[in-house]
C-alpha cells in the first residue's frame, strides 16, 4: 500500500540521518538539530500555527515542545561535558529524559534576555517594580476571593478558644477580605508610570468590587464604561469578521461589497477559509445513496440492534472511528474477560495474577495511583466472577466460552426485506437443568442494570432469538431458549452481580424478530437520526451530534 509505504520510508530516512549524525560522534544536541532538519516539520508546523484555531494551537504547543526538548539537550550537555557524544551519548541522554518523574529544569533562576514581560503572583512581585503594571481578571468572586481556608487540624480556632473569643463572635470572612485588599494594592502599587485593571461584565461574571475603590468612585453613582473586545492581529480572525459582514443581511450593502472584496483577495492569495467553496453548511450533501448494495445480505450483531435501536446515528459514528478502542474502560474489559474465561477453565490464583501483571505492564493507565487501582479493581472483578461461577454450578453447566454463532432469518416480505444474517459471539454458552440453552454476558461497565432492565435488554433478547432460530445446534442444543443473564462483575452488592432475562415464548420471539429486521432496515440510511436515549452523557460521538450545541452545524 502506497499510502503506508511513503510514512515509513520518510521515517527510515530520518532515522538513518539521525543514526549516521550520532556515529559522527555528535552530541544529542547536534543529533536532535540533524533529526529536526530532516524532518521538515518547521515550515509546515509554522504555517499552521500562523493561521490559528484549533490547529494553530495545537501547532503552537508542538513548537513549544520541541524547543523545551533542544533546552533539555543543552542542560545535559551543561552538566555532563564531554559525556554526550556518539551513540552512547545519544541513548544516556534518551535515559535521562525517560527516567525524569517530572520534568527537569535549570535550578538557577535565569534573567529575561533583551526586552521582555514578567509574569508573577501578587508576592512575587513585592518589593519590585515596573513602568506598567497590568493586573487582569479582577472578578468579583476571584478577586476577592472569601472562600474559608484553615488548617486541617483547626488551629485558628484553637487560637481564638484559648484567647476567649467566642467562635460565633468572630467574622471568618472579614479578615479574607483585608488580605484581598492589601494583595490587590500590593499589586497596584508596583507601577511606576501607568497601571492597567481588567475585568468582564456578562452573565455569570462581573467586576470586583475594589475596581470603585481603585477609582475612588462611589459604585451606586457610576457606571464604568465597557470597552468592546477588539479584533487581535491575527489572519483566522480577519477573515471571520469579513465573512460575518458579507454574510448578514442588516449590514450596510456598502460595507457587505467590501467585505466580499476583501475576502476575494484573501481567496486568490490562498488563505485558509476565505473563499465559499470551504465554508461549512453551504455544501450540498456527497451523497444520498444508501450504505447497503441492493440484494446483499444485512450482517447484523446484538450490540449492533441495541446501539441502533438506541440512537442510529451513535451506531453510524461509532462504527466509521467515532469510538476510541484503546481507551481504558474497553481495554481492561477485554482483559477481565480473558481472566474469567481463564478462571472457568480453572486457573490458579497465581496464574491468574501472573496472567494480570503481563497483561497490565502493556496498559497506560494514566498516574501510577490511579493504575494501581484500576489493576485491584480488575482483581476484584474476577474474585466476583469465580464466586458467581462456584455458586451457578448447581443451576447451570458449561458448554463453551466465547462461543460464536450465525443464522439466518427469514424476510417477512421478500419484495422489500433483505435477508439478514444475525451473528455474534456470547461471553458464556451455558446449559440448565433442562438442557435449554442460556447465555451469559459478562459486563464489566460501573453503570449497573436494574431488573427490569434486564428484563427487556436487547442485547440478551437478541442471543436467544439466535438460539430459537439454531444458533447453538453444533452444541447439541435444542432451539427453546433456556433464557438469558448478565453477570455484572463491578458490581458493588452482591445480590446485584446476575440479572436474569426469562426464557422468550414464541410471541416475543417474533417481536424482537421485527426488531431485528428494523434495525438492519435502519443501517442502511442515508438518513441516520439522532435520538436522545437518556446516554448521551456517555456517547463518545455527541461532538457530531445535532442533539448538541458541539455537534451542532455552524449555519444552525
Amino acid at each position: 500500500d502506497e499510502r503506508t509505504a511513503v510514512p515509513a520510508r520518510r521515517l527510515a530516512g530520518l532515522l538513518t540521518a539521525t543514526a549516521r549524525a550520532a556515529r559522527r560522534g555528535d552530541s544529542a544536541e547536534e543529533v536532535l538539530w540533524q533529526m529536526w532538519q530532516a524532518s521538515g516539520l518547521a515550515q509546515r508546523w509554522a504555517v499552521i500555527a500562523a493561521r490559528g484555531g484549533t490547529a494553530g494551537a495545537q501547532a503552537d504547543r508542538d513548537l513549544d515542545a520541541v524547543v523545551a526538548l533542544f533546552d533539555a539537550a543543552a542542560r545535559y550537555a551543561d552538566r555532563l561535558p564531554g559525556a554526550d557524544g556518539g551513540p552512547a551519548g545519544v541513548l544516556g541522554f534518551c535515559d535521562y529524559l525517560t527516567d525524569q518523574q517530572i520534568p527537569g529544569d535549570s535550578l538557577a533562576a535565569r534573567s529575561p534576555q533583551g526586552e521582555s514581560v514578567t509574569v508573577a503572583t501578587v508576592h512575587a512581585a513585592a518589593g519590585r517594580e515596573w513602568s506598567l503594571v497590568a493586573v487582569p481578571g479582577v472578578q468579583e468572586g476571584s478577586w476577592p476571593d472569601l472562600r474559608l481556608r484553615g488548617s486541617l487540624l483547626g488551629v485558628e480556632h484553637l487560637v481564638d478558644t484559648t484567647a476567649g473569643i467566642e467562635s460565633t463572635t468572630v467574622s471568618r470572612t472579614a479578615p479574607l477580605l483585608a488580605e484581598e485588599r492589601r494583595l490587590l494594592l500590593v499589586a497596584a502599587s508596583r507601577a511606576r508610570h501607568r497601571l492597567l485593571v481588567t475585568a468582564v461584565r456578562g452573565e455569570d461574571e462581573q467586576p470586583s468590587r475594589f475596581l470603585d475603590e481603585l477609582e475612588g468612585t462611589d459604585a451606586s453613582t457610576h457606571e464604568r464604561p465597557v470597552q468592546p473586545r477588539q479584533r487581535g492581529l491575527i489572519l483566522a480572525e480577519l477573515v471571520a469578521e469579513l465573512r460575518r459582514v458579507c454574510c448578514d443581511p442588516a449590514e450596510d450593502s456598502v460595507r457587505r461589497g467590501s467585505a466580499a472584496a476583501g475576502l476575494a483577495q484573501l481567496a486568490h492569495a490562498g488563505v485558509p477559509g476565505s473563499h465559499p467553496d470551504a465554508w461549512y453548511g453551504l455544501g450540498a450533501p456527497s451523497s444520498d445513496a444508501s450504505l447497503r448494495v441492493p440484494g446483499e445480505p444485512v450482517r447484523v450483531s446484538p450490540s449492533l440492534v441495541e446501539l441502533v435501536s438506541n440512537c442510529p446515528l451513535r451506531w453510524l459514528l461509532t462504527r466509521h472511528g467515532g469510538e476510541d478502542v484503546r481507551a481504558l474502560p474497553a481495554v481492561t474489559g477485554s482483559l477481565v474477560h480473558r481472566l474469567v474465561q481463564a478462571a472457568a477453565a480453572g486457573a490458579s490464583d497465581q496464574q491468574l495474577e501472573l496472567a494480570l501483571a503481563q497483561a497490565w505492564a502493556g496498559v497506560d493507565a494514566g498516574a501510577p495511583w490511579y493504575s494501581r487501582a484500576e489493576q485491584q479493581r480488575v482483581r476484584q472483578m474476577v474474585a466476583l466472577f469465580r464466586s458467581w461461577w462456584s455458586a451457578s454450578r448447581g443451576e447451570l453447566t458449561e458448554v463453551g466460552c466465547e462461543q460464536a454463532f450465525e443464522v439466518q432469518l427469514p424476510p417477512t416480505d421478500t419484495a422489500d426485506d433483505p435477508v439478514v444474517q444475525l451473528h455474534g459471539r456470547v461471553d458464556r454458552l451455558e446449559r440448565d437443568r433442562h438442557g435449554r440453552p442460556v447465555i451469559v454476558d459478562v459486563k464489566t461497565s460501573k453503570v449497573p442494570v436494574s431488573k427490569e432492565a434486564a428484563q427487556g435488554h436487547s442485547q440478551l433478547a437478541v442471543y436467544q432469538l439466535a438460539a430459537a432460530y439454531g444458533g447453538f445446534a453444533e452444541h447439541g442444543l435444542p432451539t427453546e431458549p433456556g433464557g438469558a443473564c448478565i453477570v455484572a462483575v463491578s458490581a458493588r452488592n452482591p445480590a446485584s452481580v446476575q440479572r436474569d432475562q426469562l426464557p422468550l415464548d414464541p410471541a416475543a420471539l417474533g417481536r424482537w424478530h421485527d426488531v431485528v429486521r428494523e434495525a438492519a432496515r435502519r443501517t442502511a440510511g442515508p438518513e441516520f437520526v439522532a435520538i436522545d436515549s437518556g446516554d448521551c452523557a456517555r456517547c463518545p460521538s455527541k461532538i457530531a451530534c445535532p442533539l448538541h450545541d458541539s455537534g451542532r452545524q455552524v449555519t444552525q
